[in-house]
């Protein structure tokens, strides 16, 4: 979680960062009370997130985060353009997906128990869901695509859905040590994970 917040805070261009966890682990939203969350998380590793939303389990995952530094469009429409961007990437490996197209579900509980709004179904389950947090260096897209049969040319795809140019980006020491006082000062304190 500190690696995705210190994207936003270095990148100078659009950054997508995709990643597996090593073991089953329990996110959950900024506004998310740590009472309700660590029964719903039945002993597994608990982290809150910097964006909103409900509690998401990992470990068969693939997560990812985009940092968009500056103006970024409104919420709801960055939402829906980064659905788009996997269900159509899902369909060129011929697996069908849609976004969801009712009306906004209850906040928290479990993330992908509650389909809202453009979240991206398939076979009638949601499989992609996110939440993000916008300041005055831009917009944070956080987001957890439930299936595990991927492989590295998908989020290429993926990417290439995103933007016109693409480019490999190298974490420069800056991001490093961003991530790694964010890690100390507040994603390993008691205080931010009981904040509510």
């Amino acid at each position: 979680m500190a690696r995705d917040e210190a994207l936003l805070a270095v990148a100078t261009c659009p950054v997508l960062r995709i990643y597996r966890w090593p073991n089953p682990q329990v996110t959950f939203g900024y506004f998310g009370r740590i009472a309700e969350m660590r029964p719903a998380a039945g002993g597994r590793p608990l982290v809150r997130r910097w964006t909103g939303g409900g509690l998401v389990e990992h470990g068969e995952d693939w997560t990812f985060a985009l940092a968009i530094p500056g103006r970024a469009e409104p919420a709801a429409e960055l939402y829906c353009r980064i659905h788009r961007a996997l269900a159509e990437a899902l369909r060129e490996r011929g697996r069908l997906a849609e976004l969801h197209e009712t009306a906004a579900g209850q906040p928290g509980g479990a993330c992908f128990a509650n389909p809202v709004t453009s979240d991206l179904m398939s076979g009638g389950r949601k499989i992609a869901g996110g939440a993000q947090r916008r300041n005055r260096r831009g917009a944070l897209h956080q987001g957890s695509l439930q299936t595990k049969d991927l492989d590295s040319n998908f989020f290429e795809r993926f990417a290439a859905r995103l933007a016109q140019r693409v480019e490999t980006w190298e974490p420069s020491m800056d991001y490093l040590n961003e991530a790694k006082r964010l890690e100390v000062e507040r994603y390993s304190t008691r205080t931010w994970m009981e904040r509510y």
